[in-house]
């Protein structure tokens, strides 16, 4: 089970929630960032190891989806944060 992020903050400076959502405002959702993959033949499955490397279609710097449910909300650039992977917001839907 994933801890929750206690280094974030509670709402975004943009983000305005009504008073009256209550305990909706708990709820967690799975949240995915999206990085698209060259296509793969089955062949070029089969042969994948540890250590293989998928090249992206993206360019590099380009901004990846943030994406809840089937909606993308958001836009953002990765960045390394000490020992982790990290992905900064920098554009909302």
């Amino acid at each position: 089970m994933a801890e929750p992020a206690a280094s974030l903050p509670e709402l975004g400076a943009h983000s305005k929630a009504p008073d009256n959502w209550g305990e909706l405002l708990l709820v967690s959702v799975k949240v995915s960032v999206e990085v698209a993959i060259q296509r793969l033949t089955v062949r070029e499955l089969f042969r994948l190891d540890v250590g293989s490397v998928l090249v992206s279609a993206q360019q590099a710097g380009a901004n990846a989806p943030v994406v809840i449910g089937d909606v993308a909300l958001a836009w953002g650039e990765f960045q390394v944060v000490e020992d982790h992977l990290a992905l900064r917001v920098v554009e909302l839907a």
